[in-house]
């Protein structure tokens, strides 16, 4: 799941050639130096939502690590329509096992609070590792395939539940319906986060004000959120955030450090051409 920027090397070729031959870089990139996780646009989306949900529903970093862990190997952190018997969604949960209705379950806020909830009940998760709490809720006939995901999984909780400042960048990947339509993103966060924007207009959601460690997972999740909404730039502690390959950089006239202030996140929208 680690993923670094590939230099396409072939011998003989000019240096243009060499250019043409080296793959974009898509989806988004987690941590810094050359061991930075990489996930798809998609699978970035659907864990934001993950960690959005057990941070409205009290649960810590840790515990949404397990949640990653867990997702990550039972659909590679895509919201499936299909599985084991009747296994689906991001946790491949059962309507038969009592998990909810198929309707239910690929909805990936309702996934994710009943995973929480069914963790939040197992006795000692927290003194587990991260493979042996996702075996705890999941009861696996394969409990030693988590393991392999806990690296990633740790990396990726640290953008969306422990505050990492600018942990998060994302490059390209849009979903077949994109929403232009701030209000969208409003109705989103909403939902997920279980409190309201502090104000929307036709052009921007603004969220917060957050001290950093709140407001940097909140500035995480709508990043992410770009892969379905037509999100131009993220704003958040002097910092700004836009697709493509620079990642987060000091807002003009802003000083190079990362504010520690409580700030407002600011969601701007993309001008309809």
């Amino acid at each position: 799941m680690t993923s670094l920027f590939l230099a396409a090397a072939v011998a003989g070729c000019t240096e243009d050639a060499g250019d043409l031959l080296r793959p974009s870089p898509t989806g988004c990139y987690f941590g810094s130096g050359d061991d930075r996780t990489h996930l798809s646009a998609e699978q970035a989306a659907n864990a934001a939502t993950i960690a959005a949900v057990g941070q409205r529903d009290g649960m810590d970093e840790r515990a949404v690590a397990v949640a990653f862990t867990t997702a990550m190997q039972e659909s590679e952190l895509i919201n499936v329509d299909y599985g084991h018997d009747d296994s689906l969604g991001l946790f491949q949960q059962r309507p038969s096992m009592g998990w909810g209705t198929e309707e239910e379950l690929m909805d990936p806020v309702y996934s994710s609070f009943k995973f929480y909830e069914k963790l939040r009940r197992t006795d000692g998760w927290q003194d587990m590792t991260l493979a042996e709490a996702a075996q705890a809720v999941q009861i696996s006939a394969y409990p030693d395939l988590y393991v392999k995901w806990e690296d990633e999984a740790t990396a990726i909780a640290a953008a969306f539940a422990g505050g990492a400042e600018s942990g998060l960048m994302c490059v390209s990947g849009a979903a077949d319906e994109v929403a232009a339509d701030p209000a969208v993103l409003a109705e989103a966060y909403a939902y997920q986060w279980g409190i309201e924007a502090t104000s929307v207009d036709d052009s921007t959601v603004v969220i917060g004000p957050y001290d950093a460690v709140p407001g940097w997972n909140r500035a995480a999740w709508a990043v992410a959120r770009a892969y379905d909404h037509s999100i131009a730039s993220v704003a958040y502690a002097g910092m700004v955030w836009t697709p493509g390959e620079d990642g987060w950089v000091a807002a003009e006239g802003e000083a190079t450090e990362v504010s520690d202030e409580p700030s407002q996140i600011v969601v701007t929208f993309a001008t309809p051409e």
